[in-house]
């Protein structure tokens, strides 16, 4: 005869499975009822795409259980390279939500299953991760930066753990070499970290890998499992941005940005873990 703990868990297993194929549904009716609005939108121009790409983004945080703490303001005086750590595929709808920017992707992205479709239909700057294509790149970015448009730039580039920032990639930074464009950008250092589960248990190195999305995972049996969770907590943290005119180089500019984000996302992580010891200490 099986234990307590052994039959409620039974229980809720069909449960979650049930929650899973019901967000499932909804995240597919959200794409398909908005994807459309989204390329007929583009008859009208950017702000009437920007309302569409929202209401998708909120739409997609609101069936996963996301709570999303904005924090800062995003650059809109100017051309802005977002630059941000990056952690899942859950970055897009958390960014997405509330930049109107374009994603720059590797160009595997391209071809993924039903994501593929959203990302080209969203017209993502797909790069090739070879130093024979690099110049051509940086090239590409910088005339559409010059003519106005905005970037999010994942500059690890790959996902991890969440729990740390690896070193920042700096090849698309020297777009931001005052020589590179004859008007002034930014770049904006981004910090994305999941700080919580929805019943309160911090992120660290037991439960990252729930929402985190990296090293040899699957995408859609992660996905899965994601569909079935109960949610999480997440800070995104818009940090002070810096003009292209100040620039020394490529080099310093990904220290500086890697430095930002590592300060809030390391820094979070620190005052969690203060934070749980205190209520640990803390007289009944």
């Amino acid at each position: 005869m099986r234990s307590l703990p052994e039959r409620g868990q039974a229980a809720v297993a069909p449960r979650r499975r049930v929650r899973a194929a019901w967000r499932a549904a909804l995240f597919l009716l959200a794409t398909a009822t908005l994807l459309p609005l989204f390329l007929l939108a583009g008859l009208l121009g950017r702000p009437a795409k920007r309302l569409v790409r929202v209401a998708w983004c909120r739409a997609c945080q609101g069936i996963l259980g996301l709570v999303v703490d904005y924090r800062g303001e995003p650059m809109g005086a100017c051309a802005t390279l977002y630059v941000a750590n990056h952690v899942s595929y859950l970055d897009i709808v958390l960014l997405g939500a509330r930049i109107d920017a374009t994603f720059i992707a590797k160009a595997e992205v391209g071809g993924w299953p039903l994501f593929g479709l959203i990302s080209r239909a969203a017209n993502t700057f797909f790069i090739r991760r070879s130093w024979r294509d690099a110049l051509l790149q940086r090239n590409v970015l910088a005339a559409r930066m010059r003519a106005g448009e905005s970037f999010i730039l994942f500059a690890e580039g790959t996902s991890t753990d969440g729990l740390d920032v690896l070193p920042f990639k700096t090849s698309l930074l020297s777009v931001a070499e005052p020589w590179v464009i004859d008007r002034p950008i930014a770049v904006q250092p981004v910090a994305l970290v999941f700080r919580a589960l929805r019943d309160g248990q911090p992120i660290g190195p037991l439960t990252c890998g729930r929402y985190a999305w990296f090293g040899d995972d699957s995408m859609l049996p992660h996905l899965w499992a994601v569909l079935q969770d109960d949610g999480l907590f997440v800070e995104v943290t818009f940090g002070e941005p810096v003009i292209s005119w100040a620039v020394d180089s490529r080099k310093t500019l990904g220290r500086k940005m890697r430095e930002t984000v590592r300060h809030e996302v390391v820094g979070a992580r620190r005052a969690l873990r203060e934070e749980i010891v205190f209520k640990v200490a803390e007289p009944a």
